[in-house]
């Protein structure tokens, strides 16, 4: 889906300072300079470039509010939501009499207050948002999204709930992303993260993140909690982005995702790359999937699959090869000991014009649990399943609020033997929002899944 960007234009053509502070001509270009290079830079997506840039124009002017709103922009992006939520609260208290926000201004407020799960300020804000757009516009640009999202959850905290979820370790959640678990019963856990002991140690430098890496832990029962172990995928990891997304039962099997197009560039974008061993968890390097049509120069990744199909196993993965339509997308095709059968897309009950990602396939293949960003949720993207009855899959059913958040919660991967899940979602620590890795107990729940 499209953000909501149409009316960032009226607030590049305004630019001059209209804060509390008193500018002298000199101080004023120096202003105006630095505000339109953090601008540009942002639009560019080099996010930690353009907050140095919105800093150098702070320093000049802290009160001009459209500094103040861009700064809350770059906030935003960068998970910082509780700094993000100062900075607009700033733009509001400093904004003129005569001037007023645009559409723009009132959508990133919404978003804000919407990520920190203040959803009664969020909804005023989109609303606000909806009316200078348009009713058509808004819709187009998902605004009208967001109001039904605020709405849902709005509903559900009168009608009270329980949330579910709780976090796996607190010794693997850092101030760092961790996400995809994969938890094998119960004691061995796999997971991706962008941590400084990064191979390569090498650093996005849009977003400063550290490059992904694939973890081991182990359960210890003394201490009643995971350890990792940094040598299993010490020969695995490359210095690029590698994310674990498949293992099958006995551990002979795994489906990754690589890209090291930024560092040895053995790869032109995310690739899926499999593993294949005689012996249980005794894995070599990664080799890249050969298949026409399933590795493109488009971005690949978070594949999953069956287990044990004798007319050869269903492949899921994740692609924006139909980014010019929709966003990321999943696909699907055969996978047997020799091949690969013919890629085709989902259908569009699952597959929105937004995005659908991290999907999990249950071993038999009945069940499909995936995540999306436009399909109907209480926010960010929510995890859905769907059930595949003789081949045709079910309209995508939400978890609802006792699992799902106002944030992102992707990831999700079912243990039908334990009835316990695992997953990851945005949590606060320090002012700043970063994937972790949750847990949800379905013993006794009403889901299909589950019986």
């Amino acid at each position: 889906m499209k953000h909501a960007i149409i009316c960032i234009t009226s607030l590049m053509l305004t630019l001059f300072a209209n804060g509390q502070t008193k500018l002298t001509t000199t101080e004023k270009a120096s202003y105006n300079r630095f505000l339109n290079k953090g601008i540009e830079t942002y639009n560019a997506g080099r996010l930690n470039e353009a907050l140095e840039s919105f800093k150098r124009a702070e320093a000049l002017d802290p009160d001009a509010w459209k500094l103040n709103y861009w700064m809350a922009a770059c906030h935003y992006e960068l998970n910082s939501y509780y700094t993000a939520e100062n900075y607009i609260l700033n733009a509001v208290r400093n904004m003129p009499e005569n001037e007023e926000g645009d559409a723009v201004f009132y959508e990133l407020n919404g978003k804000i207050n919407h990520r920190l799960d203040k959803v009664d300020n969020a909804i005023t804000a989109f609303k606000k948002c909806a009316i200078l757009m348009g009713t058509k516009m808004a819709k187009s640009y998902g605004i009208s999204m967001y109001i039904e999202q605020c709405e849902l959850m709005i509903q559900a905290k009168k009608q009270g709930y329980t949330s579910l979820r709780k976090p796996l370790s607190i010794q693997l959640n850092s101030l760092e992303d961790e996400y995809a678990p994969i938890l094998i019963n119960g004691e061995t856990l796999f997971f991706t993260a962008r941590r400084p002991e990064t191979t390569g140690e090498t650093a996005d430098p849009d977003d400063s993140k550290y490059f992904e890496d694939v973890y081991k832990a182990q359960w210890n029962p003394i201490t009643a909690d995971f350890e990792i172990d940094y040598e299993f995928f010490k020969n695995i990891n490359t210095a690029g982005f590698d994310a674990l997304s498949y293992i099958n039962s006995n551990g002979t099997y795994a489906l990754l995702t690589v890209n090291t197009s930024m560092t040895e560039k053995t790869t032109k974008g995310s690739d899926l790359f499999e593993i294949s061993s005689e012996t249980p968890y005794v894995w070599e390097a990664p080799t890249i999937i050969k298949k026409k049509g399933l590795n493109t120069d488009f971005f690949e990744g978070s594949a999953t699959s069956t287990e044990g199909a004798e007319t050869g196993d269903l492949m899921l993965f994740v692609s924006d090869r139909n980014s010019d339509v929709s966003g990321l997308d999943l696909f699907m095709c055969t996978r047997n000991e020799s091949t690969f059968g013919e890629v085709t897309v989902l259908p569009k009950q699952i597959n929105s014009l937004g995005n659908e990602t991290t999907p999990m396939l249950s071993a038999d293949g009945k069940y499909l649990f995936f995540s999306s960003d436009e399909l109907p949720g209480y926010g960010g993207y929510d995890i859905f399943y769907s059930v595949n009855e003789n081949g045709v899959w079910s309209n995508p059913i939400n978890l609802g609020p006792e699992i799902n958040s106002v944030n992102h919660d992707t990831h999700f991967s079912y243990n039908s033997s334990t009835k316990k899940a695992v997953f990851a979602s945005l949590a606060e620590k320090e002012g700043y929002f970063s994937f972790d890795l949750y847990t949800v107990d379905l013993a006794g729940k009403e889901f299909p899944f589950t019986k």
